[in-house]
C-alpha cells in the first residue's frame, strides 16, 4: 500500500455478503427483523461488482452465510475478475469447499481463498465451530489449496476462550504456503453477551503476543477491528529507537510494516450486505443506503457518514485528545456496540493519553 492513496475517493477494503443463508438464492426471500428483504438478484449483484470496480478498493472480499451456497458464485467471480478486481479478490466461505471447488474457485478467477482457524488443535477449534471434525476439514483444504497453488488467507476469530492459543495456531499454519494471517478481535452485535470480550489488559496482552509473531513467521500477520493494535505497534518502535539512542519521537507506520494498513481500516471501509444496504464495515451496521437507490461511490465519498468516520475530529472521551487519535482512531464498530454512540471512546483500549497524564 503506496502513502499517495487516496482514501477520500478509495476505499482499502470492499466487502459483499454475497447471501444471507445457505442454499440456493436467486431471489428467495430472507427473514430479518425489520421485516421480509429481497437479496440482490444476479443482475444485481453484476451491477454492484461494476460499482466496487468504480471504487477501485486494494481488496474486494466475497463472504456471507455460505458463499460457495450461491448457485452463481463462479459467473460472479468470473465476472468480478473480468471488471478488474482480480488481483486482491477474496472469498471468504463459512464452510470447508470440496477438493474440486478449489480448483473451480481458481479458474473463475479468485485470488485468494480466506480460511477460518480458531485454535491450533481440534477440540478447541470443533468447539469454537459448533462442528465436530471441522479442523481437520479445514487442514485438509489448506492442503488442497496448496497443492493447487491458489493462495491461502487464514482467518482467527479472537474471543477470551482462544486469546491463549494464538501461538499454537501460529504453529500450526506455519506448516503451509500461506499468504496471511487476519486476526479478528470481537465486537458484540446485538443483545450478546459481552462475556467473550477481552478486557483492556488482555487486548493488550494479544498485541504483544501478535507483534511477536509478527517478526517470527514468514507471513504477513493483521489485525482487524483493532485499530490500536497500531498504537502497540508504534509505542514498540518508540521504545526501539530510544533504546538505540534514538530521539523520542512518534514515527509514522508510513515506513511500511507488513500487516499494518497505512490507516485505520474504518476510514476506508465499505460493506455492502446480502439486501444491498450500504455500511462502513461488517461490525458497524449503521446503514447510509443501499445500491438499490443510491450509488455506491457517492454514498463511500459523499454521505455524511462515511465523511464523519474519517474525521478524528468528532472522536469523543479519551480518543478526543489521544496523541494517537489520526494514527488509531479506536473501533467505531465497538462503540458503537458498547457505547451506542459511534464516536465514543474505545471501549477496550487501556492506555491513557499524555494530555490525561500531565492533567494526573
Amino acid at each position: 500500500m503506496t502513502t499517495n492513496f487516496d482514501f477520500q475517493a478509495h476505499p482499502l477494503v470492499a466487502i459483499w455478503e454475497t447471501n444471507a443463508r445457505s442454499g440456493p438464492q436467486m431471489g428467495d426471500i430472507v427473514q430479518f427483523p425489520g421485516g421480509d428483504h429481497m437479496e440482490l438478484t444476479d443482475r444485481e449483484a453484476e451491477q454492484l461488482i461494476r460499482d466496487i470496480a468504480e471504487l477501485q478498493p486494494a481488496v474486494f472480499i466475497l463472504t456471507g452465510a455460505d458463499p460457495l451456497g450461491r448457485e452463481s458464485i463462479y459467473s460472479l467471480l468470473q465476472y468480478a475478475a473480468s471488471s478488474g478486481l482480480h488481483p486482491n479478490m477474496i472469498l471468504g466461505p463459512n464452510s470447508e469447499p470440496a477438493r474440486t471447488a478449489i480448483a473451480d474457485l481458481k479458474s473463475a478467477g479468485l485470488s485468494r481463498l480466506g480460511l477460518t482457524l480458531e485454535a491450533g488443535n481440534a477440540a478447541l477449534h470443533d468447539h469454537l465451530c459448533g462442528i465436530v471434525g471441522s479442523y481437520e476439514r479445514t487442514l485438509a483444504t489448506i492442503k488442497w489449496a496448496n497443492e493447487c497453488r491458489l493462495p491461502i488467507q487464514i482467518h482467527t476469530n479472537l474471543r477470551r476462550r482462544n486469546l491463549h492459543n494464538l501461538r499454537q495456531i501460529a504453529s500450526v499454519i506455519s506448516r503451509f504456503r500461506i499468504l496471511g494471517w487476519s486476526i479478528s478481535f470481537p465486537v458484540p452485535q446485538p443483545r450478546e453477551s459481552l462475556h467473550e470480550l477481552p478486557s483492556a489488559g488482555e487486548f493488550e496482552e494479544a498485541f504483544s503476543t501478535i507483534h511477536e509473531l509478527a517478526h517470527e513467521l514468514p507471513f504477513k500477520v493483521k489485525t482487524v477491528d483493532a485499530p490500536h493494535y497500531r498504537r502497540f505497534v508504534v509505542q514498540q518502535r518508540t521504545t526501539a529507537r530510544v533504546a538505540a539512542g534514538g530521539l523520542r519521537l512518534l514515527p509514522s507506520l508510513h515506513g511500511g510494516i507488513p500487516g499494518i494498513l497505512p490507516i485505520n481500516q474504518e476510514r476506508a471501509s465499505i460493506f455492502i450486505s446480502s439486501t444491498g444496504e450500504i455500511f462502513p464495515s461488517r461490525g458497524l451496521r449503521v446503514a447510509a443506503g443501499n445500491t438499490r437507490t443510491h450509488n455506491l461511490a457517492e454514498v463511500y465519498r459523499n454521505s455524511l457518514l462515511f465523511q464523519a468516520l474519517r474525521d478524528p475530529g468528532n472522536l469523543k472521551g479519551k480518543c478526543s485528545y489521544c496523541e494517537f487519535k489520526d494514527l488509531c482512531g479506536g473501533s467505531r464498530a465497538r462503540a458503537w456496540a458498547v457505547h451506542g454512540d459511534v464516536f465514543a471512546e474505545e471501549p477496550c483500549c487501556s492506555y491513557l493519553p499524555a494530555a490525561a497524564r500531565k492533567i494526573g
